[in-house]
């Protein structure tokens, strides 16, 4: 946990390493003609890349398709059934019939080849899944000509080759390639998230409260008071009351509870006493911290403690890795 004054903290950074959400490449879907299909895989954060062509899209409950061009990033929560088809007339008809996988391991639908996409799903184990699904809205579209997107056209285009490749190491670039791509996308959508959009995540791509985040992540253990968090935020105490729980969802010391929360979370599974959580946490008391654990996390740390080291000892960790779908 990171705790100190003299490092500059990067919210966005220490969520994602706190996740530890694996971007996994499904295949590389190939599509021609006249099509369209339903996405399943609901629970399962998902990200679609345009390489080549364009076709539309819809989730449930978007009152009409939108148009993907190549260089577009999608990426939906879990939450939402995804379509894609050819033309936008044909999203209502969409199924979700099986795709047809040819002998290059490539995925296709309809008839030639005047649309290439790469898909892929963020691995994530259940417990942090919840979390990052709620921080991001059903759909993100990251348009391939907005100037935060230039790297993900490098990035999209490194991955083409390296899976066409047969060089040593293809592997792990395709996955290092993978998850950068995940992160790029992330911080275009930060760049100009709307504030209307569902989910916290939003709230990280905010100036001023990405420095109240900051301070908050920089240092978890002290004992933040609103004022002190206001001043360097350059706001009144109302004003980062309100625009704080209108971006995240809650007011700015219930998040620094539930990051407090989290990373103890975490030092228990990884072994920590119920007394080294609660001092690393910044509490002097088991027993207040106790409380404040089963209030966040609805289970007393003693019996979380128990049951992660019981899955451990088991093997039985459980992962989100559904089966591809495409």
């Amino acid at each position: 946990m990171r705790d100190s004054s003299n490092v500059q903290s990067d919210p966005l950074s220490d969520l994602l390493d706190f996740l530890q959400a694996h971007c996994q490449l499904s295949g590389q879907l190939i599509a021609g003609g006249t099509w369209a299909r339903r996405f399943t895989n609901l629970d399962a954060i998902k990200f679609c890349a345009v390489t080549e062509g364009s076709c539309w899209y819809s989730i449930d409950g978007m009152s009409e398709p939108a148009r993907v061009d190549a260089g577009d990033v999608l990426i939906t929560n879990g939450t939402r059934t995804l379509t894609l088809a050819s033309t936008a007339e044909l999203v209502p008809e969409a199924t979700s019939t099986s795709v047809v996988q040819d002998g290059n391991d490539q995925y296709r639908l309809g008839e030639g080849s005047d649309f290439t996409m790469l898909g892929g799903m963020i691995q994530i184990d259940a417990e942090r899944q919840i979390l990052l699904s709620n921080g991001l809205p059903p759909l993100i579209h990251v348009r391939g000509v907005s100037d935060e997107a230039k790297p993900i056209a490098w990035l999209l285009g490194q991955l083409v080759i390296e899976m066409k490749s047969a060089r040593p190491g293809r592997l792990t670039a395709i996955s290092g390639l993978a998850q950068l791509l995940f992160t790029q996308t992330i911080r275009a959508y930060l760049a100009h998230a709307p504030d209307s959009d569902e989910g916290w995540l939003k709230g990280f791509g905010d100036q001023r409260l990405v420095i109240v985040l900051s301070s908050i992540h920089s240092e978890p253990s002290r004992n933040w008071g609103l004022e002190e968090l206001a001043k360097k935020a350059g706001m009144s105490r109302t004003s980062l009351a309100v625009r704080f729980r209108k971006m995240i969802g809650v007011p700015p010391l219930t998040y620094l509870t539930q990051w407090r929360m989290y990373l103890a979370r975490r030092e228990l599974r990884a072994g920590a006493s119920i007394s080294e959580a609660a001092a690393s946490a910044g509490y002097t008391s088991d027993s207040a911290f106790s409380n404040a654990f089963k209030r966040v996390m609805s289970v007393a740390p003693a019996q979380y403690r128990k049951a992660a080291q019981d899955e451990i000892s088991n093997s039985q960790v459980s992962c989100k890795d559904s089966t591809p779908d495409f």
